[in-house]
C-alpha cells in the first residue's frame, strides 16, 4: 500500500479553498482542483475518490482546526465576560486570518453535499458555546433568551465584521476590536 503525501494533500485543500472561494462549491470539479494545485487528475484521485470524498475530509479537517482556535485559553468557571471576549476574539481572528477556510464552511454548511455526521459535528461545534451562554444566565448577566439567538447575534455580527476587513471596506485595529466586542457585549448582557 502506497504512503499518501500529507503536503499534497494540504496542497489539494489549499487548491480546493481557493477555487471554492473564486467559484463555488458547485463550480468546482477535480480537474480544476488537480490543475490549481499542479498536479495530474490522476495524483488527486489516489487521494480522494470524488469531489464529495474531497470536500467532506476538506471539511471535517477545518472543523477539527477550528475547534481548536475558537475555545483556546477558556476556562469555563472563570470570569464569564472575560471567557466570553477570548471566544469572541478567538472567532474574529480564526475568520481574519482562515478568511477562505470560514467562506468554505459556510457554504459547505449549506450545500447538499453535507452529510447528517457532519452536519452533527457542526452543532458539537456550538455546544461549548452554548455551556459558556448557559454560564453567563446561571451568573445573571446575559439575557434569558434561546442560545441559538444569542449566537446568531454575535456570529453574524462577527461574520460581517471580518468580512468588511478582508474585503477592505472597513480597516479593523486593536481601538475598532474593542469598540466591537463592546456592542457584542451589549446585545447580549441583562
Amino acid at each position: 500500500m502506497r504512503v499518501k503525501d500529507e503536503q499534497k494533500v494540504f496542497k489539494i485543500y489549499k487548491a480546493t479553498l481557493k477555487l471554492i472561494h473564486e467559484i463555488g462549491i458547485a463550480g468546482i470539479t477535480m480537474q480544476k482542483i488537480s490543475k490549481e494545485a499542479g498536479m495530474a487528475i490522476g495524483t488527486v484521485y489516489i487521494y480522494f475518490k470524488n469531489k464529495n470524498k474531497l470536500i467532506n475530509q476538506l471539511y471535517v479537517h477545518l472543523y477539527e482546526k477550528s475547534k481548536k482556535s475558537f475555545y483556546e485559553g477558556i476556562d469555563f468557571e472563570g470570569d464569564f465576560k472575560n471567557n466570553l471576549k477570548q471566544v469572541w476574539k478567538n472567532y474574529l481572528l480564526n475568520r481574519l486570518d482562515n478568511h477562505e477556510e470560514s467562506i468554505f464552511l459556510e457554504q459547505y454548511y449549506r450545500s447538499p453535499f453535507i452529510t447528517k455526521e457532519e452536519k452533527k459535528l457542526y452543532e458539537d461545534l456550538k455546544q461549548p458555546f452554548y455551556q459558556l451562554l448557559d454560564y453567563g444566565k446561571s451568573q445573571g448577566v446575559v439575557q434569558d433568551v434561546e442560545n441559538e439567538m444569542l449566537l446568531c447575534v454575535l456570529l453574524g455580527f462577527l461574520r460581517e465584521l471580518s468580512s468588511e476587513h478582508v474585503e477592505k471596506k472597513f480597516s479593523l485595529n486593536d481601538e475598532r476590536i474593542e469598540r466591537a466586542f463592546k456592542i457584542s457585549w451589549n446585545s447580549l448582557k441583562k
